[in-house]
């Protein structure tokens, strides 16, 4: 039993010796006067690096749009588990096993969900000790949305999509 224990501590002092918690998100604006249109989104992100190559963290956030007279606010909660398989000189290639659910509340219709389960591939670059900043470059996998909900940003079916789900962070590492 002494070893078993032993094992057991060795192995968790060898994954935290490894780990850091970071945190950071999205913050975006977009105003476009000829098609009367306006989005503004926030979305934080808390993650912990478990070891070099893998870490795990949740994005939670809301986001809101007005597209020609329609006002819409959406709530996004996003856990990840995050694989780096590429890590060189500060610049990493990962990929995020993502389930995506959020909520959608139209002025004009009744209140939705959306459900998705897949992959963003990513690239990062961590500038220093302390700061470093990720790109999301698309998604792919499925997406559900409720009663064939329709959101600009969550189209449900199977399939990529590489220009709705392009999205740049900027993290702090502890």
């Amino acid at each position: 039993m002494k070893k078993f224990l032993s094992a057991i501590f060795l192995i968790t002092f060898a994954i935290n010796g490894n780990a850091q918690v970071y945190i950071g998100g999205e913050i975006s604006f977009w105003d476009n006067n000829d098609d009367h249109e306006t989005t503004i989104s926030v979305i934080p992100e808390v993650g912990y690096r478990v070891s070099k190559r893998f870490a795990t963290g949740a994005k939670a956030g809301y986001g809101y749009s007005k597209v020609k007279g329609v006002d819409t606010d959406s709530y996004i909660i996003e856990p990840y588990l995050r694989h780096i398989p590429y890590s060189k000189n500060g610049f990493e290639i990962y990929w995020d096993g993502t389930l995506e659910l959020s909520f959608i509340d139209p002025s004009n219709a009744r209140s939705g969900y959306c459900l998705g389960i897949g992959a963003k591939p990513g690239i990062g670059y961590i500038i220093n000790g302390h700061f470093g900043i990720t790109a999301n470059l698309g998604f792919i996998g499925y997406r559900h949305c409720e009663r064939n909900f329709k959101h600009p940003k969550y189209k449900p079916g199977l399939g990529f999509s590489f220009l709705n789900d392009l999205s740049f962070s900027l993290y702090y590492h502890f």
